[in-house]
């Protein structure tokens, strides 16, 4: 997929169920039939009437009380403008019941790798409900993924921007705005698209693009982030200037013992990942990925998947052990298709065929690509001053 803006039109979605079941009759959000599998959920919502340092406050409130806001609202007799934006909601209600994942976006490292972890519960699967008037402020989405949004109801407005045209945006003090409405209405050097998002169309928002959305009616979405073998190496790029920063920002106290290790604590905490667990998304992808005998693909596949999510494990470390194991016996089992696709990465183009399943070479594509991105980062000067590479692997990661 190349990282370019691209907008779906509805046939995307017409079968999706959600477009059904949270639409009442009268045509409006169904919110009874949203919330009836987490009536008690606690809810996150940000409130777009007001900013403060450079951000909309975010209260707490229950689901009664965000419905009753939404009567009242439509009533005019509520000012405020309240959005519940990046909720978890396909964590406890299934995904598969509401939305089919579409194939173009189906090769999703990000969410897949998650879902395997023990140590911690997060996705970055979201459902977004906000009345008329809520919006998102100018921002690049987490790690530079990708993201996709489908509107389920409603109208969006977006302004999105190709990569470096934010720059010219900038405050004198280098910030990037937080609201570009007012800003960009009589600036002629800044290229942009405008959008205008429908019930059922779905955004793509390619890698490093700023947007800022505006809904223009009441409206519900879903919205994924996510990358893959297309944009890898975006993420990966934008993994090392965090860094950078990290680093440059504490560059006075650099001499203490520990300095490395706690700029990677920094790292997690300022960019939401860091490159231990970069480091295990990409040898799952490996492992996942790796081409099996024709007749079991999936079965070495499946059983590796299977013993991972019976592991009770709390930490990173033992995961990355069973996958280091993993590894060891694809190695030693066939070596030779690593070394071919390490020398060619574009062999995955041979897949690319009107008689190979699209899944085919989308498996070899992430096979590919995923071992370049590891070529590069187990060379990486700070990957070898934290030693990530250690352990039974270590002289196969040296040696590519």
């Amino acid at each position: 997929m190349k990282n370019q803006l691209c907008i779906f039109d509805s046939w995307i979605t017409k079968n999706w169920p959600a477009c059904f079941s949270w639409r009442s009759p009268d045509g409006l959000i169904d919110f009874k039939k949203i919330f009836e599998n987490v009536p008690d959920e606690k809810l996150c919502v940000s409130d777009c009437s007001v900013i403060e340092f450079n951000t909309h406050p975010v209260r707490e409130v229950t689901v009664e009380e965000f419905i009753s806001y939404w009567t009242n609202k439509a009533q005019g007799k509520d000012d405020r403008i309240l959005y519940l934006k990046d909720w978890h909601y396909f964590k406890k209600s299934s995904e598969n019941s509401w939305f089919t994942l579409p194939e173009y976006f189906s090769s999703d490292w990000l969410n897949e790798f998650w879902s395997l972890r023990n140590d911690l519960s997060d996705d970055f699967k979201f459902l977004y409900l906000g009345s008329h008037g809520t919006w998102t402020p100018f921002h690049a989405d987490v790690y530079r993924s990708f993201s996709w949004s489908a509107n389920i109801l409603g109208h969006k407005r977006w302004w999105i921007f190709p990569p470096g045209e934010e720059k010219k945006l900038l405050s004198s003090n280098g910030q990037i705005p937080f609201d570009i409405r007012s800003i960009i209405k009589d600036r002629t050097d800044v290229k942009y698209y405008l959008v205008d998002q429908y019930s059922g169309q779905v955004v793509f928002v390619p890698s490093g693009w700023y947007h800022q959305v505006v809904n223009m009616t009441d409206c519900i979405s879903i919205n994924h982030n996510w990358f893959n073998a297309t944009n890898v190496s975006h993420v990966w790029d934008h993994l090392q200037d965090q860094l950078k920063a990290v680093e440059v920002s504490t560059k006075d106290v650099s001499s203490i013992p520990g300095w490395h290790e706690e700029c990677q604590t920094c790292l997690r905490a300022y960019a939401g990942i860091n490159f231990e667990e970069f480091f295990s998304m990409l040898k799952y992808i490996l492992i996942t990925r790796w081409p099996r005998s024709s007749s079991n693909d999936d079965d070495g596949v499946s059983s590796f998947l299977k013993k991972c999510k019976s592991m009770q494990y709390t930490s990173l470390e033992v995961l990355n052990n069973a996958m280091d194991y993993e590894l060891t016996s694809l190695i030693e089992t066939n070596l030779k298709i690593f070394q071919t696709a390490l020398k060619n990465p574009l062999l995955w183009r041979k897949y690319y065929t009107t008689d190979v399943k699209t899944s085919t070479w989308i498996r070899m594509h992430d096979f590919c690509m995923v071992i370049q991105i590891i070529k590069e980062f187990v060379h990486h000067e700070t990957v070898n001053t934290l030693q990530l590479c250690n352990g039974v692997l270590q002289s196969f990661w040296s040696g590519l």
